[in-house]
């Protein structure tokens, strides 16, 4: 391939489905790779097999940091320099990660292969994007919509395979861990031997490797990275803390700083936030206003109407998401049943799921058709990068709000209730205690107790848990109707989906010619 043919801009040739190259389809592993670690959330259980460590809540904490900052940078890297590496590396990542995980005898070394396995989860969060340059631009919709179903197992039914697993295998949590092993250890085989996309020579043409590094947007992605680590960290997995852990056991929620470590007011979470805040505004003055060679997160991509209103919906949907998935299950487990296997099992919410599953798709899809073919890492990874933060936002919002509402209500319902039940009034701090122990022992011990009183308490606290989930379900809908309002202004792509391809797999049947395709003047 001489220099000449690497440097210049190729027009794409249509292709039918039928032609794609036999490799294609191995991109479907790193994704179920990652949403593997949807069964991985039973922190509280693995914090007490694996032993008492009050960093237990770093496990969760640290792969939403590090896969958070990593979705944007993998994104734009792979645009830059070819994706094969990038993606076969990630996958090894993983794969590490899993067994310092699965081998772990201490709560620290989950934390450790944690770090790694969120390194992993930035570049395994690629095959939207890696698939979406692949295929024919018209058959983006439907080999998404096969990849995601192939994760079907662990993003709709994890906690209750979690659960399973924990009660009916030897190796208990460990196995989690197991299966992501098979599967980043088969899709690195798979990756090797059939994923050759264009890589330096094809994307970059004369220029040298060490030229294409200095022109790097280094201190956009410190401001990047920084901010958003501050962000995340001061936001991350709030927990519902004090009150609104009563009968939570297991489902406990884990926590970062805001409101558990530190509460809310507190100066290090005040500070944390505000410097986050900060180092992002900065980062997007420097990305308009200093002339870059290769901006980590070009200006123009925000300014193109069409894929600005695809990310505020689908951000702003992901924030309803989490109401189901976040707190959803808590409900459960608060107000129907404390078995896990059957809060596993109520937990699959299908009617909302399904909406949110359709937002989450159709966005995945549009956002990569607004720009040129050269940016779609870029355009992607932003994505993931913003729902992922607005993902955090709103968890911080929900549990705020949940915890001011139960803090108020359950001592409130819970005292009117025992008293008209016959508890004696100077039993009332005891029984409050005895609701936060959640257990049979606390309740037998406070003076007065009867098997009536009891069962008027247990009513009073799902009735003041019932309330207090319904605020939070209310606050849902808002940002449902922004996320509506927000799709208004996306424009429509059913004209851009042609049988032209954006880049092609080389060195197997089927793959072309091993060259990028490229779009004139970056048109779909």
């Amino acid at each position: 391939m001489t220099d000449e043919k690497n440097a210049r801009e190729l027009t794409a040739t249509p292709v039918d489905l039928d032609e794609l190259p036999a490799g294609y389809y191995c991109i479907y592993l790193p994704s179920t790779s990652n949403y593997l670690r949807r069964i991985v959330q039973q922190l509280l259980t693995v914090f007490l097999l694996a032993g008492p460590d009050p960093s237990y809540s770093l496990i969760s904490t640290v792969f939403t940091l590090i896969s958070g900052v990593g979705l944007l940078l993998v994104g734009r890297l792979g645009d830059l320099f070819g994706r094969r590496y990038i993606l076969i590396g990630g996958q090894l990542l993983g794969l590490i990660g899993a067994i310092v995980c699965a081998t772990a005898k201490t709560v620290p070394t989950v934390i450790g292969g944690s770090v790694l396995c969120g390194l992993a989860a930035a570049v395994q969060l690629t095959f939207s994007f890696v698939i979406a340059e692949l295929v024919p631009n018209r058959a983006r919709p439907v080999v998404n919509a096969g990849i995601f179903i192939t994760t079907l197992p662990f993003s709709a039914f994890g906690s209750l395979i979690a659960d399973l697993f924990i009660a009916n295998t030897a190796r208990s949590w460990r196995w989690t861990y197991y299966l992501n092993i098979i599967t980043c250890g088969l899709s690195i085989i798979l990756l090797v031997l059939f994923y050759f996309p264009p890589g330096w020579d094809a994307k970059r043409g004369n220029e040298s490797r060490i030229d294409g590094l200095k022109k790097f947007d280094y201190i956009g992605f410190l401001l990047y990275a920084g901010g958003l680590i501050l962000v995340l960290l001061g936001l991350c997995e709030s927990p519902v803390p004090a009150l609104t852990r009563f009968f939570h056991g297991a489902n406990s929620i884990p926590s970062a700083w805001g409101g558990s470590s530190y509460a809310w007011h507190s100066a290090h979470v005040i500070a944390v936030l505000v410097i986050g805040f900060v180092c992002l505004l900065a980062f997007a003055l420097y990305e308009i206003f200093v002339p870059l060679q290769q901006p980590l997160l070009p200006m123009s991509l925000l300014r193109n109407r069409g894929y600005a209103g695809a990310v505020c919906s689908a951000l702003v949907g992901n924030m309803v998401y989490f109401s189901m998935s976040l707190l959803w299950p808590t409900a459960i487990a608060d107000l129907y049943t404390t078995n896990t296997i059957k809060t596993g099992w109520l937990s699959f919410t299908a009617l909302g799921g399904f909406f949110v599953g359709y937002l989450e798709l159709i966005t995945i899809i549009m956002c990569p058709l607004y720009c040129s073919p050269q940016d779609i890492g870029l355009a992607s990874g932003f994505l993931g990068s913003a729902k992922q933060v607005a993902g955090t936002i709103a968890t911080a919002i929900y549990v705020a709000i949940l915890d001011n509402r139960v803090t108020v209500d359950l001592p409130r319902d819970v005292s009117a209730a025992a008293l008209n039940a016959g508890l004696p009034s100077s039993s009332l701090t005891d029984l409050l205690e005895a609701v936060s122990a959640g257990t049979t022992a606390a309740y037998e011990a406070v003076p007065g107790m009867t098997n009536g009183i009891l069962g008027a308490v247990t009513e009073a606290v799902k009735t003041a848990y019932s309330q207090s989930f319904r605020t939070v379900f209310l606050a849902s809908i808002a940002f449902g109707g922004l996320s509506v309002i927000a799709a208004c202004f996306a424009e429509g792509v059913d004209g851009r989906f042609t049988g032209d391809v954006a880049a092609r797999l080389k060195g197997v049947d089927g793959g072309g010619s091993g060259s990028e395709e490229k779009l004139k003047d970056g048109k779909v």
